[in-house]
């Protein structure tokens, strides 16, 4: 009987072991595709900055990204001036400046310019914003704003408002409300100076010339009859004391497709880092979208409701998208490159 309970005892403690090993085996491999999940949210982001006029040793870059490290990041130089480094960092909204020396200095960023976000400390820095894909980030001088130098504007911004989800009564108009840069922009806070067109099944929308500037603003009704109401963090907000207010920064020709109240999901659109230009906009034939500096990799186009219209995938530098078969009115084309992606409006008559 000894023997009978010993051979027994080992059989089962060898059946437990080969059970365990199967388990360790199934959450080593479920811990191997979750580590692959996690991993593929992360993109490549590539930094450079101009540092001619400043006298340091080691440029870097500090961020929200990396706990605002004064020597985590450094950056490379590139001869001429030029400090880059490219970071592997996960989807998500940060604030970053360049530095050098482990904070002996760093940038001092105007408050509104156009490369810049003013958080509810008080503190200018610079936005970037990953989502989906590598970012190859334009070179600034050190303080300064590189767009200004690229192309300086004035640039045309389309707001299209999504007002089926407000619960009052529109007596005269939805408009949009926000700061003024040079005697020019979004109404200087007015109430009623900048009114949205009705273009039917509750959506509003309407297109502005802008200057290079960071504007902050908010969707109202009626003037100041009503006005939307947001969180500090909320996504596309930014708050300075008692208010928070979305943003917009006018680096470049921009569509922004807004819902009543709810906060804009930030994407790479807000820091394309290409330039593109449309050729026969307002057409009845068809559309020629130009990228010289960069491939296009896809275009989608939308409706005013956000129903998508056409889809394409290409490598080139240049697509022609019939529009013969659409409807007249307003569509949004989105473009993907291999700098990022942006959205841009386009009239079929």
């Amino acid at each position: 009987m000894d023997g009978f309970f010993n051979f027994k005892f080992i059989y089962l403690l060898l059946h437990l072991l080969f059970k365990t090993n199967l388990i360790m085996k199934k959450i080593t491999f479920l811990l191997f595709f979750l580590s692959l999940a996690i991993n593929s949210q992360t993109r490549n982001v590539t930094f450079s900055v101009d540092m001619t006029g400043e006298t340091f040793t080691q440029a870097y870059v500090s961020g929200s990204f990396n706990g605002w490290s004064g020597t985590d990041n450094p950056l490379t130089d590139q001869g001429s001036g030029i400090w880059s480094v490219t970071l592997p960092i996960a989807d998500g909204v940060y604030e970053y400046k360049f530095s050098y020396d482990n904070w002996a200095a760093s940038e001092a960023l105007v408050t509104g310019a156009v490369c810049t976000i003013t958080s509810g400390g008080g503190n200018n820095n610079r936005l970037l914003i990953v989502s989906g894909s590598n970012i190859v980030l334009l070179t600034p001088p050190f303080g300064g704003c590189a767009e200004s130098a690229t192309n300086p504007g004035p640039h045309n911004l389309t707001v299209n408002v999504d007002m089926s989800g407000y619960g009052g009564t529109i007596g005269t108009a939805v408009n949009i409300n926000g700061e003024n840069y040079n005697s020019q922009g979004l109404g200087n806070w007015c109430g009623p100076c900048v009114p949205l067109a009705d273009q039917g099944s509750n959506i509003w929308s309407i297109t502005l010339p802008l200057e290079e500037f960071t504007y902050q603003f908010k969707i109202t009704v009626d003037g100041w009859t009503d006005q939307e109401s947001f969180t500090a963090g909320d996504a596309g907000t930014v708050t300075n004391g008692a208010n928070t207010n979305r943003f917009i920064q006018m680096s470049g020709d921009k569509t922004i497709n807004l819902v009543w109240n709810q906060p804009q999901t930030l994407s790479s659109d807000e820091i394309s880092q290409f330039e593109s230009t449309v050729v026969n906009n307002p057409t009845d034939t068809q559309w020629t979208i130009k990228t010289p500096n960069t491939r296009i990799k896809s275009v989608q186009i939308f409706n005013v409701l956000g129903k998508r219209v056409y889809s394409v995938s290409l490598d080139k530098n240049e697509i022609m998208i019939p529009a013969y078969n659409l409807s007249s009115g307003i569509y949004i084309a989105k473009i993907q490159t291999e700098l990022g992606t942006k959205s841009i409006k386009l009239l079929r008559n």
